[in-house]
Order: C-alpha cells, then structure tokens, then sequence
C-alpha cells in the first residue's frame, strides 16, 4: 500500500513539474552591412540582408542623416497635417518584402519617394521586420488567472538595470482599470506559473482611478514605484510614491509627492527615464475643449517643468471642421530622447524631446513631430470632403489607443475597429507607414503592443488583448540600421587583410554576430565547434564578394558552454572563442 501510494503521489508530481518551464520565443533577427556604399548614379543598390529565427516582413526606409537644423520646420504631408521640426526625415520607404530565413536582397534605385534622385551625400537607412507567418504565441498569460480581464489593461515594460545597461530577463508590470494592485513577471519565467508572479498592492482609496495607467519603477531603485492617485469625487489627482512589497501591500511614502490639483481626466503615466517622471492630466474636456498638461517632475518631487500639451485642436483648426471628442492623451512613452504620445479614439499623436525642453523652456522647440490625421494610418476620415475629418470614429470607426516605440523609434499604436489588422506603425518622423496584421488575426482588440529590443533572448513585440482573454501574445519583431554614403574610404575600395572579428554580443543570449573581412573573392564556410573539436553547426558554406560581411549564429538549440568558430577562405583560416549563456 505505501509503495502504491509513493507510485500515486510520483504520478501527480510529475505533470506539476512539468508546467514551470522557461519560456523562450523564437527571436526574429535580420544581419545587416553597418555602411553601405553607394554612387548615386541611378545604378541599383544591392543591400544584403541575412534573416534567421523565423520568416519576416521587412521595410525598407531611407532617411537624412544629421540634418536635422538644415530641415528646420516643415509643414507637410496629406492637407499640411503633418509637422517636423528639427529632425532626420523620410526621403524612401519602400513596400515591403517578404523574406524567408538565409540571405536576401534589397534593392533601391537612389530615388526619393515621388520618383527624385536622391543628392549624393550620406542617409540613414532603417529596415523594420516582423514574422508574418507565426501567429502570436499565446498563453503567454500575466498570471493571476483573470488578470488581463480588464478594461484598460496597461504594461510597462523594463529592460535596463542599475546601472544602464540591459537586463539579461526585463520585467513587465502589468496595470488594471480600477484596480491598485500591480502585477509583475520576469520575461523567460514560466508564464504559466502563478507562483511566479509578484504582486504588490498599492492601497489606493476605492474611487481614486479613472483608469488605471503604468505605476512606473526608477531605473537605479527597481523596488520604488511611481504612480498617481486620482480622486474621482473630488478631481484632485497627485503624484505618489511607495516600496515594492511582494505580495503584499506596498509602503507608501506619505512625506513624498506633488499635488497637480483639479483635473477631469488621468490618462497617461506616470513613466520614467532614470532622470525624470512624466506624466500628464487634462483640467477640462469639452467637445470643443480639452486642456492638457504634461509635467516633469524630479525624483525628489520637485516639478521641473508643467506645460500644455498640444495633442487637440487648436481654435484655427475647429474653423476647418474639426471636433474634440473621445478625450484628451490616452497613453504616454519615454526614452529620454523621446515622449510619444496618444490621444484616445482620435486621429493625433506627437512626439518631443524633452531635453530639448529643458534646455531652452520653449515648447516650440520641444514638438519634433506632429501628426494630426495619422498620415493615413489611424483613421479613415482624412478625405479632404470628409465631414469630419480631424476625429476618426464619427464616419467610419477607429479607435487608437496606447503608443508604444520600439529602439529605433518606430512607434506602434493600438487600433480598434480597422477590421482586421493588429496595429498602425509609423516610422520616426511619424511618416505612415500603414496597418500591420498579424497572422491569423481576427480583429480583436489589442489594448497595447509593446517592445522588448535591447537584444535579449527576448526582443519581439508583446500584444496584450482587452477583455475576455486572459494572454498576451509574442511576435518575432526587430528594426535595424545603418548608413548609405558616397564616401569609400581606402580600406573598403581594397580590403588588404583577412580578418575574423569576435562575435558581439559575447556572451551570446543566444543570438550573436560574427563579422569578418575578405581581401578577396571566394568560398567561404563558418563552422562552430564544442570543446571536444565537434562540429555542432555551419552557418555558411558559399561563395562571397570581397569586403566586410557578418552572420547571425543562433544558438537557441544548443547548450550552454564555450563554443569556437572558424571562418575560412581559400588559404585564410582563423578561429575565435565564444561563450554561450541562456
């Protein structure tokens, strides 16, 4: 009888043991040149592109690069909606490609986007991809059970520690509507796992939320929270700050914070960049009249800067037809390079740096981008007869939501009633770049796409459903960049030396580049070895054109350990270490 019993407790330990499994997506990567020469001469320029993990869907952009002064202020786009002010610009975007993983091509012909030859000189050129044949991975849930059942669901995500640098696991904190308890987990934790998700309660008055936005932790204090107590009954909201208790309710700070006084509306923050809080609230909304205010405040409470933000029409352009509705900003990011912000069920988005503000305390120099018809990207009222053609949801609904950017600032918007499509990109300058659908999407609401890239095991885009499903999804998401120039220096007209660079990043997690140098023409073959001298891997056997090349290795089905890998050509041979760490 005990050994039955032993045998009957075994069966049931086994299949518990089995659910708290690491979790690792399958990472999209695209390996790009760092320069690219280029004549300007109306010859085709040839762009390698190396894609491994999965299949991807990639753009091609080219924009100014360090020009930023010289464009000044412009005013363009579809009936002037759209604004620049003191940044790079896009000159080509192209349509885009549909690549499988190994080596690919892109193709461009030195003309802008109305057919013009681009001057010679030197362009930024970016490459923005997703996997559009894997749906999202599922079940990629934010226990508790129900957690993500929300109305306003939020997550902010972490990916820096202490000390600036990237975390090998970021963290999300996971925010519901109505609700003062904040959820976070470990990304690579068995999302499955409740036990291991903290939670901290941050014992806010029943009626003190609107909505509930991102409590945001400070980079060098990951257990300090900073979020904002919203009095509904008496309009009164305020920024405070508590410890980060797990599992308990969190210690607030009572001797600290800033009262920001009346206000209608709490939407967004507060979120942070190791230097400042933002936040922002609205004093008034009116279907003519929606004031709001963004605030900078230090980390000792004091408001370095209050200003109005100009997400809303301005009189001039009611006279035009426009209409204030579905509220003032609904969703706020920061980089410390960069507030993107949105406003709810309308057409408008802005972007600033807020350095640029501090510095010279003008808003006219803090605005770099203004989009007020989402370039054709978040509304379908932007046809000059349109009755209504400011506010997107009147004729034909669209709802936009949360904002989120990605590393090279290419921003991301929640959309709601576009049919079905997942979400609307726009590039840095807020140029449209159109609807994205993920496969197999359905139209559902998708309450937020946020991006993990600082290249981790874990870089993708993380899509959160409102209401009714308790998951959020993983989709293979990267953007790239580097430089198109004229300039050919010595070293490139003739490379002279075979050279074999160490991989970067080493450790590898589990992705890693490897870059070398051919003086000449030839078969090349990259071979990866174990400490042992077996081959566990080719990542090349082919025929390559002189000059620097470089080659994403995955080692996402391979141990942890030290690992060679040898490049060779014709009589050139060199091998190298590396660390695998996952």
């Amino acid at each position: 009888m005990k050994k039955l019993f032993i045998t009957f407790f075994l069966v049931l330990l086994v299949p518990s043991l089995s659910l708290a499994v690491p979790w690792v997506p399958t990472r999209l990567q695209l390996a790009v040149p760092e320069v690219v020469n280029y004549n300007f001469d109306g010859s085709t320029l040839n762009i390698p592109v190396t894609v491994t993990g999965t299949a991807a869907r990639v753009w091609f952009f080219v924009f100014t690069k360090d020009k930023g002064d010289e464009i000044g202020e412009v005013q363009n786009g579809h009936m002037g909606w759209h604004y620049v002010n003191g940044i790079d610009t896009c000159m080509y975007m192209s349509t885009p490609y549909d690549f499988g993983a190994g080596n690919n091509t892109i193709t461009w012909t030195g003309k802008d986007a109305d057919g013009g030859v681009v001057p010679k000189d030197d362009y930024t050129y970016y490459m923005w991809a997703y996997d559009y044949e894997s749906p999202p991975e599922s079940n990629i849930a934010l226990p508790p059970a129900g957690a993500l059942r929300g109305y306003a669901n939020s997550i902010l995500i972490k990916e820096l520690d202490e000390d600036g640098t990237p975390l090998t696991n970021p963290y999300i904190i996971n925010c519901i509507s109505k609700s003062s308890v904040l959820y976070k987990w470990i990304v690579g934790n068995d999302p499955l796992d409740e036990g291991l998700v903290e939670s901290t309660d941050l014992q806010s008055p029943p009626n003190s939320r609107f909505h509930a936005p991102p409590a945001s932790p400070k980079f060098d204090d990951h257990s300090m929270i900073y979020f904002l107590d919203a009095d509904k009954e008496n309009l009164i909201l305020s920024l405070r700050r508590a410890t980060w208790v797990p599992n308990d309710f969190a210690t607030r700070d009572t001797e600290w914070g800033y009262d920001s006084g009346e206000c209608f509306w709490t939407i967004p923050g507060p979120v942070d960049d190791g230097n400042y809080i933002y936040y922002g609230k609205s004093d008034a909304y009116t279907s003519t009249v929606a004031c709001t205010n963004t605030y900078i405040v230090d980390y000792d409470g004091e408001v370095v800067a209050n200003f109005q933000n100009d997400l809303w029409l301005k009189p001039e352009d009611q006279e035009k037809g426009g209409f204030i509705t579905g509220g003032p900003m609904w969703h706020m990011t920061v980089d410390g390079e960069h507030i993107i912000a949105q406003t709810g069920n309308m057409t408008l988005q802005s972007q600033a740096n807020p350095l640029r503000y501090l510095e010279s305390l003008e808003y006219a120099d803090f605005t770099t981008c203004f989009n007020q018809n989402g370039d054709y990207v978040m509304d379908k009222c932007w046809e000059p007869d349109s009755a209504h053609p400011w506010v997107n949801f009147i004729e034909e609904p669209i709802w936009t939501g949360s904002v989120y950017p990605d590393r090279n600032n290419f921003a991301a918007f929640s959309l709601e009633g576009a049919g079905p499509v997942s979400i609307g990109l726009v590039t840095p300058d807020f140029t449209g770049v159109g609807h994205i659908a993920f496969s197999g999407e359905k139209g559902e609401i998708r309450r937020q796409t946020a991006f993990i890239g600082r290249n981790t095991a874990y870089d993708g885009m993380y899509t959160i459903l409102a209401g009714g499903a308790n998951q959020m999804g993983y989709i293979g998401q990267t953007s790239i960049k580097g430089t198109i120039t004229s300039k050919v220096s010595v070293a490139d007209e003739a490379p002279s030396a075979f050279a074999v660079e160490q991989n970067s990043p080493n450790p590898a997690n589990p992705t890693t580049t490897i870059s070398f140098t051919l003086p000449e023409a030839g078969t090349v073959t990259i071979d990866v070895f174990n400490v042992a001298g077996q081959k566990v891997d080719t990542l090349v056997n082919d025929f390559m054109d002189s000059g620097r090349h470089s080659i994403v290795w995955n080692g996402s089905n391979i141990s942890t350990g030290v690992y060679f890998y040898t490049v060779k050509s014709g009589e050139f041979s060199k091998t190298m270490k590396m660390t695998l760490l996952k």
